[in-house]
């Protein structure tokens, strides 16, 4: 019987000892059930693919050199949550289930209402993505068929840039269509300008370099004839030299916001329709050799030690439940 004395560790020891038999038939019998168990489990193996996020998405057509958009600089660490999320995204877990049949793979009954919570509840246990210490991305699969989790994990890193591109070209082509109205209208405006340059041009209005030469042209002309064109041209540049003047400072501006607005244009429609890398792959996966779960070891020795301390707690319970109905009685 168990006493207030007792609670001193030689008492513990001394009580452990009188129930060792029967503490250490319970830990045998939870030993062989926690191998037999392990030995149900199905194993699994692990396969992994390294990637580092690019620092860039599009290809830069500007001529001012700019590191960050260099295709060869690898991203820091907002890229590599950015390229988490793209991984996590449905759009690929959709394509990995649609590829494999994972319904059928992983067993799940697709009758069931519940087929898609089964789904990706298994899809988020066997897949995971993580970022290292070291500033990549970290995709590891677990499959029964060690071949199936390469592919899958290889897969996985080839659908982020054909996702990743699919964003970018939709976002950019709404930009296009702006951008694509807009430098057509400008353009509508410098083919008004020039127009109205040739019309002044043909009513003898010259511009400001000839000016100078009008007057110089006329006191050596040897002929009335030509003195009269070009002094009808002196009339015609007084009366609207000031309008030509204006016309050219503004088709010289509009040229200039052309030649911006193309840039744009052609950035734009190169990520409107261009398929671009956005990672760098350190290592490709392959199949394992070894399984990675269940380790067997590791379940029997966890679940013996258990057993073994929680039948000892047990044995206590009993003891002081008894200690306290002999009181009562």
């Amino acid at each position: 019987m168990i006493t207030k004395e007792n609670n001193h560790a030689e008492d513990l020891l001394q009580f452990i000892w009188n129930k060792r038999k029967l503490v250490i038939l319970i830990t045998i019998i939870a030993a062989i059930a926690a191998i037999i168990y392990s030995y149900m489990i199905e194993e699994k193996f692990k396969s992994g693919v390294t990637l580092y996020p690019a620092m860039s998405s599009t290809v830069a057509f500007t001529d001012i050199v700019d590191p960050d958009q260099s295709a060869a600089t690898f991203g820091a660490e907002q890229q590599a949550e950015q390229m988490i999320q793209v991984l996590q995204s449905a759009e690929i877990r959709n394509q990995i289930v649609s590829k494999y049949n994972l319904l059928e793979h992983y067993g799940i009954d697709s009758n069931s209402s519940l087929k898609n919570t089964a789904l990706n509840k298994t899809y988020a246990g066997n897949v995971s993505f993580a970022r290292t210490k070291y500033g990549s991305v970290l995709i590891e699969v677990m499959d029964k068929d060690p071949k199936m989790a390469a592919d899958i994990a290889n897969d996985i890193s080839m659908f982020y840039d054909g996702s990743k591109n699919r964003m970018i070209n939709e976002r950019s082509g709404e930009a296009l269509e702006v951008a694509e109205h807009e430098r057509n209208k400008l353009k509508a405006e410098i083919e008004m300008i020039v127009d109205s340059l040739a019309k002044l041009n043909k009513m003898g209005v010259v511009d400001q370099e000839t000016r100078p030469t009008l007057i110089t042209a006329i006191a050596s002309a040897k002929d009335g004839e030509t003195r009269k064109i070009i002094k009808s041209k002196i009339l015609a540049t007084d009366k609207y030299g000031s309008i030509y003047s204006n016309f050219e400072d503004r088709l010289e501006y509009m040229n200039l916001r052309l030649s911006t607005k193309n840039a744009v244009y052609e950035q734009l429609k190169s990520d409107a329709t261009s398929t671009f890398s956005h990672k760098f792959t350190v290592e490709k996966a392959y199949p394992a050799e070894k399984k990675a779960y269940p380790i067997r070891w590791l379940i029997v020795v966890v679940s013996t030690i258990s057993t073994f301390l929680f039948s000892i707690i047990l044995l206590l319970v009993f003891e002081k439940l008894k200690d306290l109905q002999s009181k009562e009685s």
